[in-house]
């Protein structure tokens, strides 16, 4: 006996469950490649982040007072004093001095802030001028990193190094030698207690090192003068010329570093310069690319921040970078220091921005809080 055939109104409900079922599968084979692709980033993610060297707590040891006379006796800019000029240098031979560290630092206002409003981040980039074989030594170069979320801005702020500050702990000095006395930890308790300037987290870099992410970049644009043309010429093949000039890695670095033809205020704010100009462009290069440069530059870091930190900040602050205005500051600012050679002890002395108006600097540095 022959089947009755299906009628149309059969055939319809089959047809819709067919579907339904095609559809069920192409769902589920692309919620499977989401979760692949997530995992795949989440590994790549985590290759590039164990690219970067994890900073050493035991890094942060304190060292004795005779150790610290040491280092600061090693400062190139300890100079004698001539006999006819000690009345002329300022006497700080009066202060009492700590010799070993304390738990509890003894500014002169201790205004402290615990944190950081919600919109505000501090990145603190630190910079040694470490020769191979050395140990820890001063922090050169300072530069605060301030996110302002609220504002969208960035702002690069140069903390001069030669500034006569309280080091919890030891005797006033100056401020890059936080850094050699106790590593990240007290060079932040030092800008806390200083200028109320609470850190984020700290990334030591090797200035050298972004050479390569400059060559990389095709190069940074940086407007010389006729002086650091001179100097930069003098004894290379370079043939850099007054004004815009595009600078290969080892260029930027060596334009950097320069401050024998005008001051350390000036080499500070080449430093800023060149970290602006290679935001500038690596903003503007693709996802891809700035991930392969990613993977070069990161093993040249190091910092104490840990991953999950570091990747909170970058989906925070990454997508804002391209549309942030950026802008640049020097602590201590004009106006609020005097400068020169002041007697550390008998016979001696040392640079120094001395006699700073700790009260003006750290309002400047407030505002960068503000919303």
């Amino acid at each position: 006996m022959e089947k009755n055939p299906q009628t149309p109104s059969e055939e319809k409900p089959r047809k819709k469950k067919k579907w339904k079922r095609v559809v069920l599968i192409v769902f589920l084979a692309l919620l499977l490649l989401i979760v692949i692709a997530v995992a795949a980033a989440g590994l790549y993610v985590d290759y590039l982040l164990n690219q970067l060297t994890p900073y050493d707590p035991s890094n942060d040891m304190t060292v004795a007072s005779k150790e610290a006379d040491d280092i600061e006796m090693n400062d190139p800019q300890i100079v004698t004093i001539p006999p006819d000029a000690s009345e002329d240098i300022p006497d700080i031979s009066d202060i009492t001095f700590t010799t070993e560290p304390t738990e509890e630092p003894k500014p002169e206002e201790p205004v402290y802030i615990q944190s950081n409003p919600d919109h505000v981040v501090n990145i603190l980039l630190i910079g040694q001028d470490r020769k191979p074989g050395e140990g820890r030594q001063r922090s050169d170069s300072m530069i605060l990193l301030t996110f302002n979320k609220s504002k969208k801005t960035l702002t690069l702020t140069s903390f001069m190094r030669d500034q006569y500050v309280q080091i919890p702990g030891y005797k006033p000095n100056k401020l890059n030698a936080a850094y050699a006395f106790g590593g990240m930890s007290l060079l932040n308790e030092t800008l806390r207690v200083n200028f109320n300037v609470h850190v984020d987290g700290n990334v030591e870099v090797d200035f050298a090192g972004f050479t390569n992410l400059i060559d990389m970049l095709g190069g940074v644009d940086i407007s010389l003068t006729s002086a650091e043309v001179k100097y930069m010429n003098h004894a290379t093949d370079w043939n850099l010329t007054t004004g815009v000039n595009r600078l290969t890695g080892e260029q930027a670095l060596v334009y950097s570093r320069i401050r024998a033809i005008d001051s350390d205020y000036r080499r500070a704010e080449r430093q800023r310069k060149v970290i602006l100009s290679l935001l500038e462009r690596y903003k503007n290069q693709s996802l891809p690319e700035m991930l392969d440069m990613l993977s070069d530059v990161l093993p040249m870091v190091t910092t104490n921040m840990d991953k999950s930190e570091i990747v909170n900040y970058a989906v925070e602050l990454a997508p804002m970078l391209t549309s942030m205005e950026m802008d640049t500051l020097r602590i201590p600012v004009d106006g609020s220091f005097r400068q020169g050679n002041v007697k550390v002890r008998e016979g001696l002395a040392n640079w120094f921005q001395y006699d700073i108006d700790f009260q003006r600097n750290r309002q400047v540095l407030r505002e960068l809080l503000e919303e």
